[in-house]
This record gives structure tokens, sequence and C-alpha cells, in this order.
């Protein structure tokens, strides 16, 4: 059986715009758009009763012309880093039909205003280049949480000592810094307003301490004197995890998966096979829109109006955030709890198992007499005869429990599993190598790439052969 393993390196292939960097270049377009004075405090709606307040004044003015604000597929990307690959996405697909409505714009620029996570990604877009340093950051955050946890910090923010954690602020500025792209603190107007007084009282005139507070709406009975509360805390911030996520599916389902190829795709390589079976750690149906229809298991779940998208870190490793409860931030709990095709290789895992135990039995049984015919029948049902060929993942150790169980199918004998490792150019296949030696080791490597189980391919050339115009599209 033939199976291909597909990450996002998969869809840049096929020129789809599924980076990091693409997505957040979009996404600071749209925010930028002009689209006329907002409330200054949002905040006092949350984004769903936002998305409604603005489907309601759309339906009172739908006789009427739509605001100026739609945006077309050049205006999505004219923030773009990348402007060799849009047009190259402008080549392969009908571009000129992908247009943001103004009702679209104005509902994701206040989901954008309204989301922790991507005012924070935001701020740091020039050390997040893929979608694993966003997971980096993700972890970033929750140890910056795990060490406002400690010792000391647990005992001010269970007395409400609003003093006490000012002074705490200082000591410990990066991470609160960090934290209130969160709301975790606010400023403490009491304490700004009575030093106001006392300097006015003295004819003093300097510049007014900046006093700071845990936010009220992370204690206990929504009063900072009761102290603070981490599970409301740890509760807000994954809700805004979960926003974001819905903002990327809706980057998706409004920019990526619209797009019609003008081309029919080939994919050209002397030793390419088609696959029976294909894996994706992707959310978009790239192979089955652009290749062939064949069952596909997304792992990390799929856009769509009923998405499950998994974002998140691949485990806990500060002991306070275990304490806390915080594996809705793993990705494997998010697995579970989507329901997404998370059991990978299973029914082949198995099938190891069961050999393993009937050989086990067989020696058991027969102890003596001529065991050869035996063997050779058992030699053969060993065998799986499975092919692998990984393309654009990145084998980072955000992923390693389906990497160790893929390299675990050969693991005490030869059943006939192999695997075909796709790379971009040398720098990619010099990190692919890097990866697989820190989660697998030296030897299991050495060992595989000896016995040829495993190789590194450049990846094979997409091909793409004119097929529609923008006239050959039905009229709507």
């Amino acid at each position: 059986m033939n199976i291909l393993i597909v990450g996002n390196g998969f869809d840049l292939s096929h020129y789809l715009p599924t980076k990091y960097d693409h997505f957040m270049d979009v996404m600071r377009a749209i925010e930028e758009k002009n689209t006329g004075e907002k409330v200054k405090d949002l905040s006092i709606h949350s984004v769903e009763e936002w998305v409604n307040e603005i489907d309601k004044i759309f339906e009172k003015r739908k006789d009427q012309i739509d605001p100026d604000y739609a945006m077309n597929f050049d205006e999505l990307f004219s923030k773009t880093r990348e402007s060799y690959f849009i047009a190259k996405t402008k080549e392969f697909y009908l571009t000129e039909q992908i247009n943001l409505s103004a009702k679209d714009v104005l509902k994701l620029q206040y989901r954008l205003k309204l989301n922790s996570w991507y005012q924070y990604f935001k701020n740091h877009v020039e050390e997040i280049k893929t979608w694993i340093d966003f997971e980096q950051k993700i972890e970033g955050v929750l140890r910056s949480y795990s060490k406002a946890l400690d010792e000391e910090g647990s005992s001010l923010m269970e007395e409400g000592d609003g003093t006490s954690f000012y002074s705490y602020v200082h000591k410990k500025q990066k991470i609160i810094q960090t934290l209130n792209y969160f709301q975790f603190s606010v400023d403490d107007i009491d304490a700004i307003n009575n030093e106001k007084k006392v300097n006015d009282a003295l004819g003093i005139t300097a510049e007014i301490s900046k006093y700071c507070m845990i936010n009220n709406f992370f204690c206990y009975g929504g009063t900072v004197k009761n102290g603070f509360n981490a599970s409301q805390f740890l509760n807000f911030i994954f809700d805004q995890l979960e926003q974001f996520i819905e903002i990327f599916n809706l980057y998706l389902e409004l920019v990526v998966s619209p797009l019609v190829s003008t081309n029919t795709f080939f994919i050209n390589s002397d030793d390419w096979i088609k696959p029976s079976r294909v894996y994706s750690f992707n959310y978009t149906n790239t192979y089955q829109r652009l290749h062939d229809t064949v069952e596909v298991e997304y792992l990390h779940g799929s856009h769509g109006v009923e998405q499950n998208i998994v974002l998140g870190v691949s485990d806990l490793k500060d002991e306070s955030l275990k304490k806390i409860k915080a594996y809705r931030f793993t990705k494997y709990h998010q697995k579970l709890f989507k329901d997404t095709d998370y059991l990978f290789l299973d029914g082949f895992k198995e099938k190891v198992k069961n050999h393993k135990r009937s050989l086990e039995e067989f020696e058991r049984d027969y102890q003596f007499g001529d065991k050869s015919n035996q063997r050779k029948i058992f030699g053969i049902s060993e065998k799986l005869n499975l092919n692998f060929y990984i393309w654009g993942h990145s084998l980072d150790v955000s992923d390693k429990d389906y990497i160790l169980d893929l390299f675990s199918l050969n693991y005490d004998m030869d059943r006939s599993v192999r695997v075909t490792v796709y790379y971009f150019n040398k720098n990619a296949k010099f990190d692919l190598l890097n990866n697989l030696l820190a989660i697998l080791g030296k030897d299991k490597v050495e060992h595989w790439m000896k016995n040829k189980w495993l190789q590194f391919k450049e990846n094979p050339k997409i091909v793409a052969e004119s097929a529609i115009t923008l006239e050959d599209l039905p009229k709507t």
C-alpha cells in the first residue's frame, strides 16, 4: 500500500497561500482597511454579539448599496512579504473571483481587534516565521503564566494585595508584559488618583506612577480582594485561542478554499505512485481537490462550517501548568475533544502486535520438531508492505508521537515498511535529517538509511497544464 503524508509544504508546492506569513499579512491588510470610526471600547460586547449587530445593520440596509470597503485578492495581499509566491498563486488560480464583502471585512476587523492572541502574534510578527514558531509562542505565553504562578506570585495574588502586586510587576516586568496582552493586569485608578491628589495638595508637578492591579475579571467574585482565580485566566486565554482558530478558519474558507485552479496539476516523478490513502497534517483538502479522490485522514482536523482545527502545544512541561490542568492547550487534548482522525497507523500497529503475539505462542507451543515451514508462513504474514511518502512535513518534535509510531513498524524486523522523505532544497533536507536524529536517535536513523528503508529525495515536480479560464466558470 502506498500512503502519502502531507504537511503545509504540500499546499505551498501548489502555490496555495497557507503559510503563517500569508495569513498574518492578509489579516493586517484587513485590520488596516478604512471602514470608518468604531466604538472606542469594543469590550462592551462579545465577538459574537458584535457579529450579530453587524448582521442586523446589513439586514436593515439590504436594499441599499453596500459600503465600498469590500476587498479583492490584490488588496487582501497588498501587505504580503512574499510577492513572488502570490504572483504564482495568481498565475495558477482564478484570484479575480476572491472578493471579501464589506460585511465580512467588518466582521473580521471586530474579531481581530478583540482577539488577544492575534494582537500578541501581531506584535511578534518578525519572530514568527512558521506554524512551528507559532506553536512555540503559545508555549512561551503558557511558560510566562507558569512563572507568574510561582510561590511568590501565587501568595500575592491569593492575598489580593494591590500594592505588593505593583512591586511584583516591576520585579517580573517582562513576564507581566507578555500576560498583559491578555488583560492580566489593569491600571489601579484609585492609587493613581490618590497620588495625583497628594501631588496637587503639595503643589508638586510630577509624572504620576503607573500603578496596576490584577484584573478583577480574573479574581474570585470579580473582586481583587478575594484573590486571583488561576483557572479563570486560563479559561479566558483558551477561549481567545478558540476564537483565533475561528479567524484562521474564516481565512481558509473565504480566501484559500474558493481558489479555483486554472490548471490541471500533475505530479511528475519517475518513482511517483498514486497513494491509496493520505494522512494530512493540513486543514485543507488539496490532494483531493487538485489530484484524485482518495481516503484522507485529517490528523489535526479540517476547516469548514463544522471546523475541528487543532492548534496548540505538543505537551505541558511545567508542573504548575499540570497542577491547574492546562491540558486544553495541548494538541492531544484538542484532537480527542474535537474528534479528529487521530488514530494514526493504529490498524498497522495492531497487526504488528498480533503477529508478535502469534510468533511467541508458536515458539512456546512448538518446542520440538521441524518448524521451518511454519516459520516461512510467519515470515510472509509479518510483512506490511507499506510505502510512505512524506511531503511538506517538517518532522518537528511537536509531532514526535506520529514519527515514533511510523518508525516503530520495522522495530524488531523488516516488515517491508519503506519511508521516502521529500525535501524542498538542501537546507530543508539538513533540517529534516536533524529533526529525525533528535527524535529517533543516531542508531535508528543510521540503521534505516543503511538498509534503504529510509530515503531522502527532492520534491516531485508539480506540472500545471492550462485547464480553464474565468469565462469557463458557470454564471451565477
